[in-house]
């Protein structure tokens, strides 16, 4: 009898099904929490079973929350006392805290969605009767801070004292450190943090008094900051000085150093509670109080004294403009300028019409003559050892100083300046007087010398130029006869170099200072003669062709020899000079 041959079901079949089954559902629960913390993440209520110090919060919004809190506990807690205690030592705080609704109703709204994948969960466990007790978030105000510090301040005298710092003190020419002590010490943001929990259990439980045992902690002392002593101690070395101001000699500075880490090294060695000695690096300043005071411009360091000729106004503005520069004062490092101590030289500042030089002829305007002034100062600074900064030598000689040691101004580009480089305050004085009939202006300047340098100038004159003459038409002038301009008067022309030798106070020679080159142009003699004559310069055997000849000519007929004048009279006092830089216009303000 043949049979039909029956397959036999798998095994596996029914366990893949329940499987896939499995999977099924845990992906519908996965979902259903993913769910479930989403909505939680995005609800405005605070979890169910929250409590802010005992006041229950939960399924408030925040604002109702906040709310409670500002409702039952206020602004400020202070119904409950704190013992503080440590070790024998006792007291009580009552000084309460501020609480801060706002912070403590935001803390009871994150509660739980702190994670979104455990949202869920702690909204299940809270569902289900899951505590969640909060602190209410505190704070001590302003007073209960200064009584708590007080309060811990007292605990650490009782435990031993807190941590002795170390300390440093200059004595005399000493820095002396103290290597601090250790010391046993409360834990202060530890203590304030307990006092804080006390006060929120103590809330919540509706206890009256609490005890906070405090921590203590042995702490050793710091190292003392040997750089930042240093930068405290380290003081410079500074002379006394004259104030510009109130013309009063301030106080010196005596200068202090130490080494700060060949100082760290040795502190080391030493035990708690000890002192090292460092000497300090002292530096006498140059020149003391007492120094100043005493040699406050005792010395004359150097003078000048120049004849004033010329004109009464020329004589005036001379006396004006050293007027203006006596009694100047020039502490060290300072600069004299003869244009900023004068100004302007105006009207309006009393200066009057004289000669000036305008295109190299002599002219009458403002302010002529003050030239003398500063060449005045110049020649007196030439003996002394003080440093010059600017000089400019006039266009012709001057002949109240010696070539090569004058010094012309104009105002606004042309300047004579020097340094007070010396360590003492300088005064400069002047005066203009007049003597057995002349005028003079002698400038000195004091200073302090203990050294007792003095200084000597010399020029060397050399490449003279004779001046040459020259003729100009003039009506009025007499037939066949020569007239000398004696207005525009003749200069010879030289050039001159100034040396300044410096000397000790027995007579060596220190030093030879290059002072500079100067060089002074020449200025012809020019002679008018009648037109009608002709130029002199083509007269046949030097006679005009006129045939009338003055019987009493003003010049000599020779071209070739004019009229010399009187060597036995003096040469008019000359203007002052003005040489503009390139690219300047001279103009008739004067100089």
């Amino acid at each position: 009898m043949e049979g039909a041959r029956v397959e036999k079901p798998q095994a596996g079949g029914r366990g893949k099904l329940a499987l896939g089954i499995a999977a099924g559902v845990v992906g519908i629960l996965a979902a259903g929490y993913l769910g479930l913390c989403a909505y939680v993440g995005t609800g405005s209520a605070v979890l169910p079973n929250v409590e802010l110090g005992g006041i229950s919060v939960g399924g408030m919004s925040q604002e109702q929350a906040q709310a409670a809190v500002e409702e039952q506990v206020g602004a400020h807690m202070n119904q409950t006392a704190v013992q503080l205690r440590c070790g024998d030592w006792s007291g009580e705080y009552t000084g309460g805290a501020v609480v801060d609704g706002a912070v403590s109703a935001e803390q009871a709204m994150a509660q739980g969605r702190e994670s979104f994948p455990l949202q869920g969960f702690a909204y299940l466990r809270s569902l289900l009767g899951g505590a969640n007790r909060l602190d209410l978030s505190l704070s001590l105000d302003e007073a209960g801070e200064r009584q708590l510090d007080a309060l811990l301040d007292e605990a650490d005298r009782a435990v031993g004292g807190g941590v002795t710092l170390p300390t440093w003190k200059v004595e005399g020419e000493d820095l002396l450190v103290t290597r601090g002590v250790t010391g046993v010490a409360i834990l202060r943001d530890r203590a304030k943090q307990q006092v804080l929990d006390a006060l929120n259990d103590g809330f919540a439980a509706g206890e009256q008094t609490l005890v906070v045992d405090l921590t203590t902690d042995q702490t050793p002392a710091e190292e003392p900051d040997f750089e930042e002593i240093h930068r405290e101690v380290y003081t410079e070395a500074k002379s006394a000085e004259m104030d510009p101001e109130t013309l009063e000699v301030t106080d010196h500075v005596v200068g202090l150093d130490f080494d700060p880490a060949q100082a760290e090294q040795i502190f080391a060695g030493i035990g708690e509670g000890e002192t090292l000695k460092i000497p300090l690096t002292v530096t006498q300043p140059e020149v003391t109080r007492l120094d100043l005071e005493a040699s406050l411009f005792k010395d004359l360091l150097g003078e000048g004294t120049t004849r004033v000729r010329g004109s009464s106004n020329r004589k005036y503005n001379v006396k004006l403009s050293a007027e203006a520069c006596n009694n100047i004062i020039l502490l060290p490092g300072e600069v004299f300028s003869y244009n900023d101590t004068t100004g302007s030289r105006s009207v309006d500042k009393g200066y009057l019409n004289a000669p000036v030089y305008k295109a190299g002829e002599s002219v009458d305007d403002i302010g002529g003559g003050i030239c003398q002034t500063s060449s005045t100062i110049y020649y007196a600074v030439l003996h002394t050892n003080l440093e010059v900064v600017e000089r400019h030598c006039h266009q012709f000689n001057t002949g109240y100083v010696d070539l090569g040691m004058d010094a012309t101004v104009y105002y606004g580009s042309l300047d004579f300046r020097f340094k007070n480089s010396t360590k003492y305050p300088i005064k400069i004085v002047t005066e203009s007087y007049d003597s057995n009939g002349a005028r003079y202006l002698t400038v000195k300047i004091y200073g302090t010398n203990p050294e007792g340098i003095y200084a000597v100038p010399k020029s060397s004159v050399f490449d003279k130029v004779s001046p040459t003459t020259v003729y100009k038409p003039k009506d009025g002038v007499a037939r066949g006869s020569l007239v000398l301009d004696k207005e525009q008067y003749a200069y010879t022309g030289w050039s001159a170099h100034t040396y300044r030798y410096i000397y000790d106070k027995d007579g060596n020679e220190l030093e030879k200072q290059d002072m500079g080159g100067s060089k002074y142009k020449m200025r012809p003699n020019t002679y008018f003669y009648n037109p009608a004559d002709g130029d002199p310069s083509t007269w046949v055997n030097g006679k005009p062709p006129a045939p009338e000849q003055p019987s009493t000519p003003e010049a000599p007929a020779n071209p070739d020899t004019p009229e010399a004048p009187d060597p036995a009279t003096p040469e008019p006092e000359e203007p002052d000079v003005t040489v503009p830089p390139p690219g300047v216009e001279l103009d008739l303000n004067p100089i």
